[in-house]
């Protein structure tokens, strides 16, 4: 897939990952055992993140910590299975943006002001256009154009209710197009369904596509 390495409004957005745990009681003493439930699929930004996370604090704390991915419903599963959780700082949450815009899309059995206790910001990744390399359409031009003279026929993945969504409507209008959106749970699928030809391009935080692009397999949108 191709990246672009100029960031626009509607190409580049600002996806942010933070941890949290549920919240009814206070934390005690600290759990031996902790586990830290990630909404996405396996292999996507936040797991990644997730693992890279369990596996320091395990050797510097001496304490384990236990990834288990909960995907679906735009990330709601996941998070509202943290805010049903004991409220003793042994369940955390890692999630994204889509756990403050969710509560604007559907009705939920949490409250994601009062539900949780913010732990920190984990990190701030830019959220790009990719394109499998064997792609006709080299450019984002390329791909923009010809979305224009077959309107509806091309497609886009991503993941639902977040950042990366907002971002693609900005650009089918700044674009004046139409482009179908594909949805899928997680950074992971997405991918593979552009690896496999399924979907036209992808708007995936930069932390996920960078081992396709580096394997050449993907690349960067000009």
């Amino acid at each position: 897939m191709k990246l672009s390495s100029r960031r626009s409004p509607y190409l580049v957005a600002a996806g942010v990952l933070s941890i949290l745990f549920g919240l009814t009681g206070a934390w005690s003493e600290p759990a031996r055992t902790i586990k830290i439930v990630v909404p996405y699929p396996a292999g996507g930004t936040a797991d990644i993140l997730a693992r890279i996370l369990g596996e320091q604090i395990s050797r510097t704390e001496g304490v384990t910590l236990l990834t288990e991915n909960r995907p679906g419903a735009s990330a709601i599963i996941g998070t509202e299975a943290v805010s049903r959780a004991a409220p003793d700082g042994s369940t955390l949450l890692i999630t994204s943006t889509a756990f403050l815009i969710a509560p604007h899309l559907t009705k939920l059995n949490y409250d994601p002001l009062t539900s949780f206790e913010p732990i920190c910001q984990l990190v701030s990744t830019p959220i790009v256009v990719i394109v499998n390399s064997g792609s006709p359409y080299g450019t984002l031009a390329d791909w923009l154009n010809a979305a224009r003279a077959k309107p509806g026929s091309l497609t886009l993945a991503s993941i639902p209710g977040g950042l990366s969504r907002i971002a693609f409507e900005m650009l089918k209008r700044a674009a004046n197009v139409d482009i179908a959106f594909i949805p899928y749970a997680g950074d992971a699928p997405a991918v593979n369904a552009l690896l496999g030809g399924h979907v036209d391009r992808g708007l995936l935080a930069l932390l996920r596509g960078c081992g396709p692009v580096e394997g050449g397999h993907v690349a960067r949108t000009r």
